[in-house]
């Protein structure tokens, strides 16, 4: 497989983590959407042959396409896998997410609550195995995902 493929797949990975890890973080506290999404402290951005992991305009890491040249099929049918996965989870997520809490019905509401709970879930689990799979890769991106990590864990509950 191309190892550009294989960036695009974990340049996708991450954005939709970039754009879903707040309105996890806010789905469990019960809290309204703000007027003005807050930016992240980090960001996940695709450049050329390269993702960069930015903060304040610096670049903290770099994942390129020679990153991926070395993997074997099954890696790269493991990365396919979880971007396939990811992207099922997320369109299901736009599309349930604006219904949260909408209802005057509270069984209607709680139902729309308990599917995203568990698509949250599934996101979150996919995020915890690509991002163990970056570090056994020699990526170490804990620094920058950490606090979506610490969201995953308290949706669990």
């Amino acid at each position: 497989m191309d190892p550009i493929i294989l960036l695009n797949s974990t340049a996708t990975i991450l954005g939709i983590i970039d754009k879903v890890a707040d309105q996890i973080e806010r789905f469990r506290k019960k809290e309204p959407e703000p007027p003005v999404a807050k930016p992240h402290s980090v960001l996940a951005e695709k450049r050329g042959d390269a993702i960069e992991f930015i903060r304040g305009g610096v670049v903290l890491e770099t994942i390129t396409v020679n990153d991926f040249t070395s993997l074997n099929p099954q890696s790269q049918q493991l990365i396919k896998a979880y971007e396939q996965s990811m992207q099922m989870q997320y369109d299901l997520w736009t599309q349930i997410y604006p219904q949260r809490d909408v209802s005057p019905d509270p069984l209607v509401n709680a139902k729309v609550n308990a599917q995203l709970k568990n698509i949250a879930q599934t996101m979150c689990s996919e995020l915890n195995m690509i991002l163990d799979y970056l570090n056994y890769m020699g990526k170490n991106l804990e620094d920058h995902y950490s606090h979506v990590r610490f969201i995953c864990r308290e949706n669990r509950h």
